[in-house]
């Protein structure tokens, strides 16, 4: 029962899936800015800039990189889907930092940005360098790439609600959660050690926070 929960989590939080469950939450969960300006608040973005947001990410984020998996499941570059083999995670990871640069581009020559927070761009942004760096970890030893999803989910989210006057608490403290969940049953699987979940879920986090400061920073 352990080993099927285990691998539940494990599908159900991939590293593709997290952004999405980011954007759902600060889109979707009612909020109120510190700045008593309604727009800092994504919770009261339009419907359709909202679903904009949504499509981009699960385009560039999801979809795209979940196609390019399975063509090179097709054509046997890689054995499994989970990547359970640090060999061959290269060129998924550098076709991951394809993508994520993509739709950072995407997003900054936008209008010049109108319409697009700092927060949004800053996330973007975030994937990119992650991704980055897991690439060249991973000629090291196998960082765990679901440690990087849930960490950055956990660092875009702390991010957000740092700026708001009025969020969820319990979501704040749900996400930190399901990370230790997620990893713990990642090492349950024996899929990865400590050290690899710690740095890859440090990773995620600091790319998200750093990359989100420097946003707000310039602007």
């Amino acid at each position: 029962m352990m080993t099927f929960f285990s691998k539940l989590f494990s599908w159900l939080f991939l590293p593709l899936f997290t952004p999405i469950y980011g954007l759902l939450i600060v889109l979707y969960l009612p909020s109120r800015p510190s700045s008593f300006l309604l727009m800092d608040s994504l919770y009261h973005y339009p419907y359709q800039v909202k679903m904009l947001y949504l499509l981009l990410f699960g385009v560039f984020i999801v979809l795209a990189p979940g196609m390019s998996l399975l063509v090179l499941k097709f054509n046997k570059s890689i054995t499994s889907l989970s990547l359970e083999n640090r060999e061959e995670r290269s060129t998924p990871i550098s076709i991951m930092i394809f993508y994520c640069i993509v739709l950072y581009l995407f997003l900054i020559f936008q209008e010049n940005g109108a319409m697009v927070p700092n927060i949004i761009k800053g996330m973007a942004l975030g994937g990119v360098v992650a991704s980055a760096i897991s690439y060249v970890l991973n000629r090291r030893f196998k960082v765990s790439l679901h440690g990087v999803g849930m960490g950055a989910l956990a660092g875009f989210v702390l991010m957000y609600f740092t700026g708001m006057e009025l969020y969820s608490l319990a979501v704040l403290l749900l996400v930190f959660i399901l990370g230790g969940v997620v990893l713990s049953m990642r090492m349950y699987l024996k899929s990865h050690n400590l050290k690899e979940v710690a740095i890859g879920y440090g990773l995620g986090f600091l790319s998200q926070i750093i990359c989100i400061y420097f946003y707000n920073l310039i602007s």
